[in-house]
């Protein structure tokens, strides 16, 4: 139900429960009570149905109080006269001052219709109520049409307005969060926590993302085994919000009492006591809370910084790059026209620059809105971005991957997907060379990447190129290595390695 319609049924019920306490002092016959009641209740069901327009429903209600008020006369009139207010007041919220009018017109019309036709006189006494309530009724809706600005800006600016607050809090709280809203380092927290019980081997915080368990944070290292062999024992935990155990290995669930949020997967040589447990568990109900507040902003920060790279991607594809075609379809019309064998020459070198151009910004666009996601992995978003570059390049590309099923986090893939992206651009627009060679190795926690050309090495950097600087900014976001050399074998060729251990 909408504002304007809430508005509207409290009018109803307003004015009825005032002509209701009036039949109960005496001061109205109960008889005309019970049937404005009838005509408030059927006008009230149509309303809510939305199937008639409100200031239509309010002609027809105001129409019939009114026939319903001569219908009356002499016995029982008091009781509709009030409510003739009624309807003015709801077209006005509903439809603004002309609503006001033609409701306020309709009762007047039946009101004169109905004493001709029912009683066949004037009659003084009605008269003067009528006129009382029908004054009454337009300033009720003129009022209603102030109210009407305000509800519909209400309507229309809350959830603005509340995003707004909820920002405004999030962006206060964040500066005031002892440990911040990295997932990262609150990992480190719950595992400092479990280490400060328990002797462990080794500790890995995981999320389910997707269906799978997706590791967060390693103690040390990886673990000796692959993660999904766990696989039971994780979601047994999940589901149960309890610890499980199985071997020498425990899982230790981080839950609220309405979200789960990740796994501990522990490996002990020797089995902690319960009461080592119960501590643990209480002790990490804190570190819980910030976790799960500090993925929901990483997620909320993703999402939008998707949909930039999307919207970004949409207006480059019909905007930019749209123009830029069509000026080669103008430079085809003026190499028609051509008269020389030097202006032909010319306009061949333009055309051919506004190929590139066009070639550029839909590689760019590719590149924009080439994601990792649920069901493309880092190896894989990088072998698609390099099969592309490949199609739309003379390079040729081969493609090495060793991708394990568990997943790095969201972040560290978008992260290294996009230096990546950077490292195959570079080569294929300033390289010269022939060959491509790409190696993807993703075992979490650890990945390894190798890009690899055999053109012409890197040039001396230009003044206003900010492409490598970006790449290990990149990187060290997420702890990764990156290793520029050039020449990479002999005197030809850059290799680009980045490690993350």
């Amino acid at each position: 139900m909408t504002e304007s319609r809430r508005v509207a049924a409290a009018a109803r019920v307003f004015t009825l429960v005032a002509i209701g306490s009036a039949a109960l002092v005496g001061d109205v016959e109960t008889r005309g009570v019970l049937w404005v009641a009838i005509l408030a209740t059927v006008a009230g069901i149509v309303s809510a149905t939305r199937k008639v327009p409100e200031t239509v429903l309010v002609m027809i209600e105001g129409s019939s109080t009114a026939v319903l008020a001569v219908w009356a006369f002499p016995v029982g009139y008091e009781a509709a006269l009030p409510y003739l207010a009624t309807p003015a007041l709801i077209a006005g919220i509903a439809g603004g001052r002309r609503a006001v009018g033609l409701t306020l017109t309709a009762e007047v019309s039946a009101i004169s219709i109905s004493s001709w036709l029912i009683l066949g006189r004037y009659e003084p006494e009605m008269a003067g109520g009528v006129l009382t309530w029908l004054a009454t009724g337009l300033g009720l809706g003129l009022l209603g049409t102030i109210t009407r600005r305000y509800v519909s800006q209400a309507g229309m600016d809350a959830s603005y307005r509340s995003a707004l607050d909820l920002i405004r809090q999030l962006h206060a709280l964040s500066g005031r969060l002892t440990s911040g809203l990295d997932p990262v380092d609150i990992a480190d927290q719950a595992i400092q926590i479990v280490v400060e019980e328990i002797v462990i081997s080794q500790a890995v915080v995981v999320l389910r993302q997707g269906g799978a368990f997706t590791p967060l944070r390693f103690a040390d290292g990886s673990m000796n085994y692959r993660l999904d062999t766990a696989e039971h024992l994780l979601r047994t935990a999940w589901q149960s919000r309890r610890p499980a155990i199985g071997g020498q290995r425990i899982a230790l669930p981080m839950a609220t009492e309405t979200d789960r949020v990740a796994v501990i997967l522990v490996e002990c040589p020797t089995m902690p006591s319960k009461k080592s447990l119960d501590r643990i568990m209480e002790q990490l109900e804190t570190v819980t809370v910030r976790l799960n507040a500090a993925l929901l902003f990483t997620s909320v920060r993703e999402s939008a910084t998707s949909e930039e790279r999307h919207r970004l991607a949409r207006e480059v594809h019909d905007g930019v790059a749209q123009d830029v075609a069509s000026l080669g379809y103008l430079v085809d019309n003026i190499a028609a026209s051509a008269t020389t064998e030097e202006q032909r020459h010319d306009i061949a070198r333009l055309r051919k620059e506004v190929t590139r151009v066009v070639a550029e910004l839909r590689n760019s666009v590719f590149d924009l809105r080439n994601e990792t996601g649920a069901g493309q992995g880092l190896g894989q978003s990088i072998a698609s971005f390099a099969r592309h570059v490949g199609s739309h390049s003379p390079f040729t590309v081969h493609v090495t991957l060793d991708e394990s099923s568990v997943r790095l986090r969201p972040r560290v893939e978008s992260e290294l997907l996009r230096i990546a992206q950077e490292a195959i651009n570079n080569a294929r627009r300033h390289s010269g060379g022939e060959n491509l060679w790409i190696s993807v190795k993703v075992q979490p926690p650890r990945a390894e990447i190798e890009i690899l050309d055999d053109g012409d090495g890197l040039g001396p950097g230009r003044a206003d190129s900010h492409g490598l600087r970006i790449m290990r900014e990149r990187a060290d976001r997420v702890g990764a290595d990156l290793v520029i050399a050039s020449p990479a074998d002999g005197d030809r060729g850059t290799r680009i390695s980045l490690r993350l251990e």
